[in-house]
């Protein structure tokens, strides 16, 4: 991923690829059939990666609100490293790479949050009479909207901060007299 940020996603030709690895190309398309078998690989190959510490926050963090924000956190670091711009072209010039990761995106991220809203709600952090699942997909699609937007323009803190703000009016909406306590106690420790 870090030759397609240095690159750009379009620009990055096998021979960039092969010179980077101080590979051959009869040695590249043994492992790949062409560059965008290798830009599909290489995004599943990072999408895995990111699923699982995505799942190893879910397993270090019993209190749903600290999940949450230890998720934000991470999600802060991987658009440091891959940047905000890697979308745009993934759709344009792989749609079929684009379309997988989208819904694995919405699959994994929808079932992770759906779960840390019913442990929040056993915990008494978070409003019973909300839907966890509903609750979740509205979340997805707001931070997607964030994540993947036009907001280019935007400088990486002023990105953090919108996406911040958006992270702290969920916990909010969604908590409990009890789990706005601790989110107020914990809040600027965890920015």
């Amino acid at each position: 991923m870090d030759m397609f940020q240095r690159y750009g996603l379009r620009a990055m030709t096998m021979d960039d690829v092969c010179r980077e690895l101080s590979m051959s190309k009869k040695t590249l398309y043994q492992y790949f059939s062409n560059k965008s078998d290798l830009v599909d690989q290489a995004v599943r190959h990072v999408f895995c990666a990111h699923k699982e510490t995505m799942d190893q926050i879910g397993r270090e963090h019993e209190n749903a609100i600290d999940r949450m924000i230890g998720r934000f956190t991470f999600l802060m670091r991987m658009m440091e490293s891959h940047g905000p711009n890697m979308m745009f072209p993934l759709k344009k010039y792989y749609p079929k790479t684009f379309e997988w990761l989208f819904e694995q995106r919405q699959r994994t991220m929808v079932e992770a949050l759906t779960q840390t809203l019913r442990d929040g709600q056993a915990q008494r952090l978070f409003r019973e009479d909300l839907d966890p699942e509903l609750v979740a997909r509205i979340h997805f699609t707001t931070m997607v909207g964030l994540a993947d937007g036009d907001l280019q323009s935007e400088s990486l803190a002023e990105r953090r901060e919108i996406i911040w703000t958006a992270i702290t009016l969920f916990i909010r909406s969604i908590s409990t007299a009890q789990g706005l306590q601790y989110f107020n106690e914990i809040k600027d420790s965890k920015r």
